[in-house]
């Protein structure tokens, strides 16, 4: 019994260590750019890679729970946006999009990169040039998974930080990606 809570207390001790060094805290709401709004619950240090022990940050989202490593800094995990930053993503959703490569791996590869900034300003970006991709080209498979993912997650956080339900940001968000350019 003695050397099971000496482990515990190892683990927790290297995750209050780490928690110095994080950018979040418990009870931090945060935006995860693939999975959506959730919040941080506890730190902890884990084994999903064998014989590597890494911090991650559990986090509770609406469809279940995503582990962030907390030394990951380019994971695209931010903090909620602010009303301001969502005056500056109605500029954006208006604004002429940015052509996609035809290359699906290099698409992908780069729109990943871009969220990876971490801020509604790269989820906003994303979304429209996505948006405006699969307009003018037959929707299919993985494209059209990730862009619904995007808009989802971005209703999410667009609905909480407007105060307003998520089928009402979304009507807004179709809206300002629908003004003539």
């Amino acid at each position: 019994m003695g050397s099971a809570r000496s482990a515990v207390e190892t683990i927790t001790g290297g995750a209050i260590k780490e928690a110095a060094r994080s950018r979040f805290a418990i009870g931090d709401q945060v935006v995860h750019p693939q999975h959506g709004v959730g919040h941080i619950v506890k730190m902890e240090n884990r084994e999903f890679e064998r014989g590597t022990s890494r911090t991650y940050y559990e986090i509770h989202i609406p469809s279940g729970t995503v582990w962030v490593p907390v030394d990951l800094s380019n994971s695209g995990l931010r903090r909620l946006a602010q009303k301001r930053d969502i005056a500056r993503c109605r500029e954006i959703l208006k604004a002429h999009p940015l052509p996609l490569t035809e290359d699906g791996r290099l698409r992908q590869s780069s729109l990943v990169e871009h969220l990876r900034r971490g801020t509604i300003a790269a989820q906003c970006e994303v979304v429209r040039d996505l948006n405006a991709f699969v307009a003018h080209k037959p929707a299919y498979g993985t494209i059209t998974g990730f862009l619904e993912s995007m808009v989802r997650v971005l209703c999410q956080e667009w609905a909480l930080v407007e105060e307003i339900s998520i089928p009402e940001a979304s009507s807004e968000i179709y809206a300002l990606l629908e003004k003539p350019k």
